[in-house]
């Protein structure tokens, strides 16, 4: 009997540890239950109380859908150079059916389709393109109406802005992606837009083959810029569509409107496009945007960047403007200085002839010119393009007694057409060229740049051995 007692309180421990081990984790669940039943009601009723972001979602939404309608589809067929086709996007410029998009996207092209959101599709013709900034526009040959692209006039993009870019990316028509400016006045460091003029606005939105073409619009739906290229760890700075295999590394770059309008309204206007020319020197080619730009405070207080001028040519348009050297140039047209790069643009975009606002920082001020633009010289044209030539055509000239030596040739159209190293180039077009210079002018002046085919005489050898050769010059994609 005493034996059997002394088991009782063991026999209750152990009772009480396996109804703990069998109740305890039922509470703990249901505890754990309501827990997660308060928090999601607290959340619902957070989420119900405040819409913020059922306001920033209707605000997304209505940003494409007043966008959505100005954005088109571009179709391209029958390229003379391959008979292949390509796509991209571009949006409506105005109500009398003109598109704007890359140059790039049409080079070449015999065809152009382009398609509407609502599913209108109808033929374009184009009507000029700039290769140095890649634009380029249509004319819509069907009835409207048409619904162009707001454009943000008057006011300055800034860092940080949330952005929407809109296009076809691989081929998914009437896309959008979301992103913020990442930084201004950029010039890609490498790829097919070097010797052009570049003043991109750099954004981390989605940008893919596609896209090239498309619009980009701030918060208000209204267009900023011209998505352009990407940068990827294969290609920065190269379009997304020039072998279709780049895609988004969360760096793309977009034309500003800044260069935009006066290109599209140059070829509009007068069916070509013609360089202004300020007449200053300000600093090294080589410089970069960042170690060009100057910084000061002006009397007011103001932190001011810009780009010194370094020298003003005689009797030239800034000199009969008042601009004197070490002034800094911190303004064109209301829009900042943000690097040589950018300054070159914002001038070059302008027709000569024209009256460009031009503000200075002189003596802890800010003062106002009107500069009247004058024509771009011939030699200053070649030289900021030449590298831009020999890049497309994959060929290194260099001026020689004889005439132009093909130095080297790299992989690109200039040695699939028949281009050597140790040729000398003779004729261009059945003219005689005897300098660098001369050829690399009459290659743009012949618009090779634009997909136009041009025929040089390259000799080969000295004296009795010499051979003589026709070329056909022709950048593809």
């Amino acid at each position: 009997m005493r034996r059997f007692v002394s088991f009782g309180p063991g026999f209750v421990v152990l009772l009480a540890c396996v109804v703990s081990l069998l109740v305890v984790p039922k509470i703990l669940r249901i505890h754990s239950a309501e827990t997660t039943r308060a928090q999601i009601t607290l959340a619902r009723y957070t989420i119900d109380d405040d819409d913020i972001l059922a306001r920033i979602d209707r605000a997304v939404t209505a940003v494409a859908d007043s966008v959505a309608p100005t954005v088109v589809h571009i179709e391209t067929d029958g390229r003379r150079s391959r008979g292949s086709s390509s796509s991209g996007a571009g949006w409506v410029f105005d109500d009398a059916g003109h598109v704007v998009t890359n140059a790039h996207v049409v080079r070449q092209a015999r065809d152009i389709s382009v398609e509407f959101y609502d599913g209108r599709v109808c033929e374009a013709t184009l009507v000029g393109t700039d290769p140095f900034t890649d634009i380029a526009v249509l004319e819509l040959e069907c009835a409207g109406p048409f619904f162009p692209v707001p454009r943000a006039e008057g006011r300055v993009v800034r860092q940080g802005e949330r952005v929407f870019a809109f296009g076809s990316p691989f081929g998914f028509k009437f896309s959008m992606s979301e992103g913020i400016v990442s930084g201004l006045g950029r010039e890609p460091p490498t790829g097919g837009f070097q010797g052009g003029f570049t003043n991109y606005i750099q954004t981390d939105a989605a940008v893919n083959p596609g896209n090239s073409g498309g619009p980009l619009v701030d918060v208000q739906g209204e267009l900023i810029g011209m998505n352009v290229a990407i940068a990827t760890a294969r290609s920065p700075g190269g379009s997304p569509d020039e072998d279709g295999t780049g895609d988004s590394a969360g760096i793309s770059f977009a034309i500003p409107l800044g260069t935009i309008e006066p290109i599209v309204n140059q070829i509009l206007t007068h069916g070509n496009v013609e360089r202004g020319f300020l007449g200053i020197s300000f600093g090294n080619r080589a410089d970069d945007n960042d170690n060009a730009v100057r910084r000061f405070v002006s009397d007011e207080g103001r932190l001011v960047s810009g780009i010194q001028v370094f020298g003003v040519t005689e009797d030239g348009p800034s000199e009969a403007a008042g601009i004197e050297t070490g002034d800094i140039i911190v303004g064109i047209e209301g829009y900042p200085v943000l690097g040589i790069s950018a300054l070159r643009t914002l001038i070059s975009s302008t027709r000569p002839g024209e009256d460009l606002s031009v503000s200075i920082f002189r003596s802890g001020e800010i003062e106002d010119r009107t500069v009247t633009l004058a024509r771009m010289p011939e030699e200053t044209y070649v030289d900021v393009f030449s590298q831009r030539v020999m890049i497309e055509l994959g060929v290194l000239f260099t001026d020689v007694e004889a005439g132009v030596l093909v130095r080297r040739v790299f992989e690109g159209p200039g040695g699939s057409a028949g281009l050597e190293a140790g040729q000398i180039v003779q004729r261009v077009e059945g003219q005689a060229v005897g300098s660098r210079q001369e050829f690399l002018s009459r290659l743009l002046d012949l618009r090779l740049l634009e997909g136009r085919p041009v025929d040089i005489e390259v000799r080969t050898g000295q004296g009795d051995d010499a051979e003589v050769a026709e070329i056909t010059l022709r950048l593809g994609r």
